[in-house]
């Protein structure tokens, strides 16, 4: 195992990440799927394990390649928090700002009426302390720790984002199986909801690349901004709950946030990777 692991770490690293979460994932949804009305399973805390998957795997790549050292480098990057203020009022609005346009310009005042401010104010904390075991934290160690420094070692800023945003799809494939849990829970697993999806993860990965080069591959900031991303929906739609379960407006505010991000995405990263060809050109 230590052989493949020194020849072949990103691919060790996917194939010990996707065995771990697959294999505790996915008996975990079909537990609380079947238990009874109310009840929770108590062994359905077998998905932390899996949720812990990508960061795990990190830490097992790192420690046999580096050993205690790697591994303490590893959790280092959780320290790297002297970053411009702009970087952290950045990544806590700019998701919430994105969905909260798109439900404007799909449903416009005629369908979301006077939205609840006060309800969105005391949503935000709540629902951002719940983002952040169930995602955040066990993953971005993997992610934005380990994998995406190891991909810009041999791709390019794009390379590396679109096979990062590939392996983290595909990574959900058990989580496809719970309603919400990667989805939105209102719309149904088709080939069309997993192509958006795939849009989505892709769209979120070139921002949080973006992010990642501009705060010094800080994976606090990471985290932050993936609690970000998986609390603006919630946050956003408390304001406006009578969207909250049309499956048409719904899906087509999907549609316009992964674009918006998408969008915003591609005019930031292409303006890091011309500056960086700059600095290239004249070091040269």
């Amino acid at each position: 195992m230590r052989s493949s692991i020194n020849k072949y770490p990103i691919t060790s690293f996917v194939v010990i990440n996707y065995l771990i979460s697959w294999t505790f994932l996915y008996p975990c949804y079909q537990l609380i799927m079947n238990a009874e009305d109310g009840e929770f399973p108590l062994l359905a805390l077998i998905g932390f394990i899996g949720a812990y998957g990508p960061s795990i795997a990190a830490l097992i790549i790192v420690g046999t390649q580096n050993g205690v050292k790697g591994i303490k480098d590893l959790f280092r990057k959780f320290l790297i928090w002297k970053v411009k203020p702009l970087w952290y009022i950045s990544i806590l609005i700019l998701p919430l700002f994105i969905y909260g346009l798109s439900i404007a310009l799909v449903a416009g005042n005629t369908v979301i009426g006077d939205p609840d401010y006060w309800a969105f104010w005391k949503s935000i904390a709540p629902f951002y302390l719940l983002a952040l075991p169930f995602g955040p934290l066990g993953e971005e160690l993997g992610w934005r720790g380990y994998l995406l420094p190891e991909l810009l070692k041999k791709y390019d800023i794009w390379q590396s984002s679109f096979i990062l945003g590939i392996i983290w799809t595909v990574w959900h494939t058990a989580s496809f199986t719970f309603p919400g849990a990667a989805i939105p829970s209102v719309l149904e697993v088709s080939l069309w909801t997993l192509f958006l999806y795939l849009l989505n993860i892709l769209s979120e990965t070139l921002l949080m690349t973006y992010f990642f080069l501009k705060t010094k591959g800080s994976v606090l900031i990471a985290v932050i901004l993936h609690a970000s991303f998986n609390a603006c929906s919630n946050i956003i739609l408390t304001a406006v709950p009578q969207i909250e379960n049309n499956v048409e407006v719904r899906e087509q505010v999907y549609i316009v946030n992964i674009a918006i991000t998408l969008l915003v995405s591609v005019i930031l990263l292409a303006k890091e990777a011309a500056n960086r060809k700059v600095n290239v050109d004249n070091i040269n």
